[in-house]
């Protein structure tokens, strides 16, 4: 009675993890959703930790900060949305700490230059810059002066991080654990043919009932929880599919041990 009230719990979360799914998608973790990512290259000593409260002084969601170089001289800043404002701040704050020059209108440079079209500005004449320049100042409210623009070195760069489905995450699981099911319902008809009756076919589909519902209601919690998902949700799910699977076969040894004390009495 106990376990069909637990089935039903079950079921019960596994559908509202669906409608949770379909109607708000999962609670992906920063690096794992949709961002924004900041990169910095810093080149000084500098310490990470520094930076990473810094990072959270400036900017209002989590960030997440990392070295992004084998020898530390860049980071990267990844955020699910990040403002002007908290890049400027982010900025005053790096250059005021580490004497650099970052500034916000690097960032906006490359984008700019393409949305105006220009492709050789190396070549351009004094007065086809100083034309550039007024446009970009009365178009984007920025002032570049010649060498800015013509300058090709990037500290600063911010691009947009495109987010990994769960799915994708758990596709290459699925045919493995499905094997490895299968071969443990195999060996649980044999083996434990004396402990079940018909344990040929019930106790292996009663397996994969119990192996597929537990994966499902694990994925249908985080979904309904909003626990952020990241790298850990494929190691969670086969650690309790392994879990399980030798749980059952330790009840099962069990089960047949008495069974064989009985008929040796």
């Amino acid at each position: 009675m106990r376990k069909k009230i637990l089935y039903i719990i079950m079921i019960i979360a596994i559908i509202l993890g669906i409608i949770m799914i379909i109607t708000k998608d999962f609670n992906y973790s920063t690096l794992y959703s949709n961002h924004k990512r900041l990169e910095i290259v810093i080149d000084s000593e500098y310490n990470l930790e520094d930076i990473d409260r810094i990072a959270n002084e400036t900017i209002k969601d989590s960030c997440v900060v990392r070295k992004t170089t084998l020898f530390g001289t860049n980071i990267s800043i990844d955020v699910k949305n990040i403002t002007d404002e908290e890049i400027t701040n982010l900025f005053s704050k790096l250059n005021e700490k580490y004497g650099k020059s970052y500034d916000i209108k690097d960032l906006k440079k490359e984008d700019i230059l393409k949305e105006l079209n220009v492709t050789d500005i190396a070549n351009m004449s004094d007065d086809e810059i100083n034309t550039l320049i007024s446009q970009i100042q009365s178009t984007y409210g920025l002032d570049f002066n010649k060498e800015e623009l013509q300058d090709t070195t990037t500290l600063v760069r911010l691009s947009d991080v495109s987010g990994v489905n769960a799915f994708d995450m758990l596709k290459g699981l699925i045919v493995p654990m499905l094997i490895c099911l299968g071969l443990a319902c195999v060996y649980f008809a044999i083996r434990f043919h004396k402990a079940y009756k018909n344990a040929w076919l019930i106790k292996p589909i009663k397996l994969i009932f119990e192996m597929l519902l537990t994966q499902v209601f694990i994925i249908a919690i985080i979904a309904l929880a909003r626990i952020p998902v990241s790298n850990y949700l494929p190691v969670l799910l086969i650690f309790v599919w392994l879990l399980q699977l030798l749980t059952e076969t330790f009840k099962s040894e069990l089960e047949l041990k008495k069974i064989d004390v009985q008929e040796n009495v």
